[in-house]
């Protein structure tokens, strides 16, 4: 289906892939959810986020997200730090 030219459709593998991508991210979110501000937690997310954009990485939606709740991480983790002063 066109829309001004414009390709609106969505293949069945295009959606099976972004399919397993969100499932993926939200994952990745629900598991780091609770901010710690431990070393191991941080290296942890930035190994977990890497790999995530490392198996989708022709997928740039996929990057965004990943990005987005690692920026929503850190303003728990600064929000924390400022807690505990």
């Amino acid at each position: 289906m066109c829309k001004g030219g414009i390709e609106i459709a969505a293949s069945n593998k295009e959606m099976a892939i972004e399919f397993k991508y969100f499932g993926d991210v939200w994952n990745f979110f629900k598991k780091y959810y609770f901010v710690s501000l431990d070393a191991a937690y941080w290296d942890a997310v930035v190994a977990e986020a890497r790999e995530i954009v490392r198996q989708y990485e022709d997928q740039p939606l996929c990057t965004a997200l990943i990005k987005a709740i690692l920026d929503e991480l850190d303003r728990k983790g600064q929000a924390l730090k400022e807690a505990k002063r």
